[in-house]
């Protein structure tokens, strides 16, 4: 996409009010226009591979055709679009099942129409691939964790694995042995750990995977914007760290992945 021209966007969403809602706030913006809109996800499969726009905000509840059904079905017939999810849904396994799909980033209908702008341009700048088959490999590691599932975590990664967790007060772990008794000391006396993605990007040898990571106990409550990065060695993850800024996090994937 030239540099000059506007970002083309597709709306899919069952609500007309809301659709045209979003029309005029996006179009606030001069580097911003919509170039159509359907009400379900077969219609918008059919007006995504027609228009082949830049981006598509499109919902998850919807009749005829919902959103996960969509996705992968506009992902093949416009691979150059950038697929982002508006839902009613807070992110979590349904954020998860998403971005596994093959959308790029999941938003909260709940957010003010500047961060919604704002995420448009932000994932416009983004360039290909918008999907890595990799990402799926993430998604199992943390379902697995959300189902407190340890050992399913550790079978997606090689033994000599290093890992950076990002409350890990700079700790790096370099064996399954310290990353078990690391989990175990997270989630002691009744600790609750609940990490969200909500978006998910390749970068060359690794994956970035964007999110918040939200810790319920006894002292309280505390979430915080985090920035994972995931390198690869064939099948499985080779390194596994978590930043509280996405540059830190892009640099991390420069200096550790490598093909």
């Amino acid at each position: 996409m030239a540099e000059a021209e506007k970002i083309r966007v597709f709306l899919v969403d069952d609500v007309s009010e809301l659709r045209l809602l979003l029309r005029i706030e996006l179009e606030e913006d001069p580097e911003i226009e919509v170039v159509g809109e359907a009400s379900n996800g077969r219609e918008g499969v059919e007006g995504v591979a027609e228009t082949q726009p830049d981006l598509v905000l499109l919902d998850l509840s919807m009749p005829t055709m919902d959103g996960l059904e969509a996705i992968p079905l506009m992902r093949e017939r416009a691979p150059g679009a950038r697929l982002v999810v508006l839902s009613g849904h807070e992110a979590g396994r349904v954020s998860l099942e998403a971005l596994g799909q093959g959308a790029t980033r999941y938003l909260d209908k709940g957010a003010d129409f500047e961060a919604i702008r704002s995420a448009v341009r932000e994932v416009a700048r983004v360039g290909p691939p918008f999907t890595d088959e990799r990402f799926q490999i993430v998604r199992r590691m943390w379902t697995a964790f959300l189902n407190g599932a340890i050992e399913e975590i550790l079978d997606e990664a090689h033994p000599d694995a290093t890992w950076r967790p990002f409350c890990g007060a700079g700790r790096e772990l370099h064996s399954q042995r310290e990353v078990r008794s690391f989990i175990d000391e997270l989630t002691a006396e009744g600790r609750v750990v609940d990490p969200r993605a909500y978006g998910v990007e390749p970068h060359g040898s690794g994956l970035m995977v964007m999110g918040t990571l939200a810790i319920r106990g006894l002292g309280g409550f505390s979430e915080t914007e985090v920035y994972w990065m995931f390198c690869f060695r064939g099948a499985k993850v080779s390194v596994a760290a978590g930043f509280d800024e996405r540059d830190t996090a892009l640099q991390a994937i420069r200096e550790l992945c490598t093909a």
